[in-house]
């Protein structure tokens, strides 16, 4: 299937974290206690396929969530257009959250991986398999109101990094910094970045720091190291060279230039 490289190293990267191995303290609490929690996956049929085609679009779909999920999930087949997941992890984990992020992930690669769509819905939390019946209903009913899933020209994990960066610039904010508040793996979260925005996270920073410069440079009568510092720099030589590399020009220049 085209793109099915390009899918497992993303899946790859989507199931990576940050996190570190915890102790038997830590694993009695509340919050790390193994967990599970459903998902529906509910793919919209094209009424002038055929079956065989029905039931190649079933299997590649089918690949393509046992792809992204790896171990951390089952998955198994309710009927011809209905599959399901089991998903194993914590509460801290499965939150809402989380569980809407994979929703809206899943909903984009199958669109641009298996170029169809479905409704995803997301069941209860269960904390032992005889939950399972009560939670698959509850996924069942939410794909009901779920909308249908398109490839996303952005990614929520993209847009939560952009307006981070956008609070934090002047913080010494960094790609781990928002990898680790969001809760994935810093080398997955760079990826994204560029596959959606057309350029690298750091590149995105300087960017970002640099127009908020040329504004104060322009809008107020801030001293040049007063702006540099208020951007992120620490290092007033470090700034000029990035503002010269980015305007083609000093901070001084640029001011007189533009007063």
């Amino acid at each position: 299937m085209m793109g099915m490289n390009a899918l497992t190293i993303e899946a790859e990267l989507y199931r990576s974290t940050t996190s570190e191995p915890l102790d038997s303290a830590e694993f009695r609490t509340e919050n790390v206690r193994r967990v599970q929690r459903t998902m529906v996956v509910r793919l919209i049929e094209d009424s002038g396929g055929s079956a065989v085609h029905a039931e190649l679009e079933q299997f590649a779909v089918i690949n393509i969530i046992e792809d992204l999920m790896g171990r951390a999930g089952t998955v198994f087949l309710i009927d011809k257009s209905t599959i399901g997941l089991v998903l194993y992890g914590t509460k801290n984990e499965l939150t809402d959250e989380a569980m809407e992020r994979l929703q809206k992930f899943l909903g984009s690669c199958l669109a641009k991986y298996a170029k169809v769509q479905a409704r995803i819905g997301i069941g209860e939390m269960m904390h032992t398999f005889l939950d399972l019946n009560k939670a698959l209903a509850a996924a069942l009913a939410a794909v009901e109101a779920a909308p249908p899933s398109e490839e996303q020209s952005t990614h929520p994990f993209v847009e939560e990094a952009k307006a981070i960066l956008q609070q934090n610039y002047g913080d010494g904010v960094c790609l781990k910094s928002i990898a680790k508040q969001l809760f994935v793996n810093p080398a997955y979260l760079g990826r994204l970045f560029k596959s959606y925005e057309a350029i690298s996270f750091n590149d995105y920073l300087v960017q970002v720091r640099m127009e908020k410069a040329k504004e104060l440079l322009i809008g107020t009568d801030k001293r040049i190291y007063e702006i540099a510092h208020e951007v992120g720099y620490r290092q007033l030589d470090w700034f000029y060279k990035k503002f010269k590399e980015y305007t083609g020009c000093s901070a001084k220049e640029f001011k007189s230039i533009n007063m």
